[in-house]
């Protein structure tokens, strides 16, 4: 697979599938990808960028904006931690300990403990790791809560949740029942990690994503649409 191009058009990678029509993905770095159907030709293909090309530019501008706010984010007092769509505002608390303090939380507000005498760079890199492991601890404890709600809503049940840390993918699951998900997730709203269990849940008896796997998801979630479609725009915001 190699960058597309043409006079005037933005730079495009293609990815073709079988599918019907095409699906237009711009990735967090910028690039574009276009998932074409097998036949297509590439003035198909191209028409469908410039029929875009507004929102491609918007996209592009929205990631530039996310990765700005991301770098803004210094882990220093004050500083917003995404959380279950929400944020809690990180409070930094000198610790007269050597090690590392877990954090609380009290309402909005997530305290950090940290040892004296750090220097600036260090307790950040501190803050950044206690805060880091106190979401992966809250995924593992929330998702497996919520998993056991989707089972019972959903009939099916996974042999096992583990949480990791996946860069490309949010969940997955099959006919061994062994589920993975995106420790991410955490960071996004419940109604989406609920979206998240309830297609891989469904994945179970139906491992492709066929009108018979999607209708299978819409009577477990009628509203499944908002969710997915969340995801796919903000999901590039879920970091640290």
């Amino acid at each position: 697979m190699s960058p597309s191009r043409s006079p005037d058009l933005p730079a495009f990678e293609v990815r073709r599938r079988r599918r019907r029509t095409a699906g237009i993905m711009v990735r967090p770095d910028g690039g574009v990808e276009i998932h074409a159907p097998l036949r297509w030709s590439h003035q198909q293909i191209e028409q469908v960028v410039e029929e875009n090309r507004e929102w491609i530019v918007q996209k592009r501008r929205e990631n530039r904006e996310r990765w700005r706010r991301l770098r803004a984010r210094r882990f220093d007092e004050g500083d917003e931690i995404p959380y279950l769509g929400g944020v809690l505002r990180l409070r930094i608390e000198e610790a007269a300990v050597d090690g590392l303090v877990p954090p609380r939380r009290e309402g909005d507000d997530l305290f950090v403990g940290v040892p004296g005498g750090l220097t600036t760079t260090a307790r950040r890199a501190v803050v950044r790791y206690a805060v880091g492991r106190w979401l992966l601890d809250e995924a593992r404890t929330g998702f497996h809560r919520r998993h056991v709600r989707a089972a019972k809503r959903l009939g099916e049940t996974a042999a096992s949740v583990t949480i990791k840390d996946m860069r490309s993918r949010w969940g997955s699951c099959g006919p061994q029942r062994r589920m993975s998900l995106n420790w991410r997730l955490i960071l996004a709203p419940v109604e989406v990690i609920d979206y998240v269990l309830c297609h891989e849940l469904v994945h179970i008896r139906v491992p492709d994503h066929s009108e018979r796997f999607w209708r299978r998801v819409e009577r477990a979630m009628p509203d499944y649409r908002v969710h997915r479609d969340w995801l796919r725009d903000h999901g590039a915001e879920l970091e640290l």
